[in-house]
């Protein structure tokens, strides 16, 4: 494929999730694809879809660049925080705050290898921590694993943490 029909694919993929058809979306990906250094099977793929269009209201691409198998698209994610959706994505972040329709809206950049005109590898790097920051969450420092604390109570009613090291 060349690199513009590979963009162009990527393009499509975006629009499917946009439009919430999470099958096909998962569509685009191989069969057995690699998603952040993982093999997956693809109804692994089409589960993860399912959570992901159940909270991403508007995928905006900013810019697109490709060359060879590769294409690398910087994008923001819209939402608005209505449900705790069955797969965790994003670090978790849906399932730690509590869905109470706060919007929320963050960058991702996400690189593509497809091979045959689908998926076949996908990394990304989000700013999860923004994201996680506008439902609500917090980033507190722990010393050792027993400080760790799913809630804690405030003078402010209960809140969730998000710990430095990616536990809750």
């Amino acid at each position: 494929m060349t690199i513009d029909q590979n963009k162009d694919t990527i393009r499509r993929y975006w629009a499917a999730v946009n439009s919430k058809d999470a099958k096909g979306a998962a569509a685009f990906w191989s069969a057995r694809s690699i998603n952040h250094g993982r093999e997956r099977e693809h109804i692994e793929v089409e589960k993860l879809h399912e959570s992901l269009v159940q909270v991403y209201e508007l995928i905006t691409i900013h810019e697109m660049v490709a060359e060879g198998d590769w294409v690398v698209c910087r994008i923001s994610a819209q939402g608005r925080h209505r449900t705790q959706p069955p797969i965790p994505f994003d670090s978790g972040i849906y399932q730690l705050a509590n869905p109470d329709g706060r919007m929320f809206s963050f960058q991702h950049i996400h690189m593509f290898r497809l091979e045959a005109g689908k998926v076949k590898e996908h990394w990304a790097n989000r700013d999860d921590l923004g994201a996680a920051k506008q439902l609500g969450l917090e980033l507190v420092p722990v010393r050792n694993s027993r400080e760790i604390t799913r809630g804690t109570s405030s003078k402010r009613g209960a809140r969730r943490e998000l710990h430095s090291n990616g536990t809750t």
